[in-house]
């Protein structure tokens, strides 16, 4: 999940070694895997809509990021909802809508997809029946493949924006082991290739990077064989225009940076040949 709120201190154990063998699983089967090009952007018919008058603007707080890494902003929003009933796997129709949703952003001439806001079927509707397309991974490429069409095959970057999943900051805070007073890393931040390192697998466990991974195994027919490499860095609320008023509101006061704002972990992903990957650097895309 993404969304605006500011980092906690880390509150939980981690179980690094478990998320350690998991990723290396996931780099496994997106080395071997064969695609699974299922569905087409009709399918999402049943059950999903794509919302209209959405602000094409580039979020504020990654201008500077998008420049430096000369992403134009002509940027196309593919915010989803699965807000319709739906025939079900089993062919029951008229299945009631789960309510979850999935937010991105598309910037086709620029190869990349923002993560913006992204809460699934499942997650919203636990234990009850989901469409037949429910996972982001499926969802997201339908939209950026009708987007980007002939060049689908050149997306490079997925940012995930405004990390609240619990477990992704936690473990993003034991990989770094920062001290309250120490939270910030701004861009470039810190990658880790899933290929290379410990770090890199344990990302690419959590929920942020199994949807990346499957998303990229299922379809490597067009995307080539790629490597997630996770470049870490954080937002200070003074550089995003709605501040705090995100999805899930409220504030942590031990996240205050020395000048007073909130910190946001933010993920960019770099997907990169299969061949090319490299160890983990500081500022690695520039």
């Amino acid at each position: 999940m993404t969304g605006t709120q500011p980092l906690p201190i880390i509150k939980r154990s981690i179980d690094f070694d478990s998320l350690v063998s998991a990723g290396e699983k996931l780099v496994g089967m997106i080395l071997r895997a064969r695609s699974n090009n299922q569905w087409r952007i009709e399918d999402l018919q049943n059950g999903w809509t794509k919302q209209k008058d959405v602000d094409s603007d580039p979020p504020e707080e990654l201008e500077s990021v998008l420049n430096l890494l000369r992403i134009p902003h002509d940027i196309r929003p593919a915010y989803m909802n699965q807000d319709k009933p739906f025939i079900d796997s089993n062919g029951n129709r008229d299945t009631p809508a789960t309510g979850g949703y999935y937010h991105n952003l598309m910037i086709p001439f620029g190869h990349a997809i923002i993560a913006n806001a992204n809460f699934s079927p499942k997650y919203k509707a636990p234990g009850k029946s989901l469409p037949p397309i429910h996972h982001w991974s499926d969802v997201v490429w339908l939209s950026w493949a009708a987007e980007a069409g002939n060049g689908a095959k050149n997306l490079r970057y997925i940012f995930h924006s405004n990390i609240i999943t619990q477990s992704t900051r936690d473990l993003l805070e034991y990989i770094r082991g920062a001290k309250p007073d120490d939270l910030n890393l701004p861009w470039p931040g810190v990658a880790y290739d899933p290929v290379a390192t410990k770090e890199g697998k344990a990302i690419l466990a959590t929920s942020h990077g199994q949807r990346v991974a499957y998303l990229l195994a299922d379809h490597s027919d067009v995307l080539g064989r790629k490597v997630p490499v996770a470049n870490v860095f954080t937002v200070s609320s003074e550089e995003m225009d709605d501040g705090n008023d995100g999805m899930d509101g409220g504030s942590d006061s031990n996240n205050d940076s020395d000048d007073g704002s909130f910190l946001y972990y933010y993920i960019l992903w770099e997907l990169r040949d299969a061949t090319g990957a490299d160890t983990p650097t500081q500022g690695a895309l520039l």
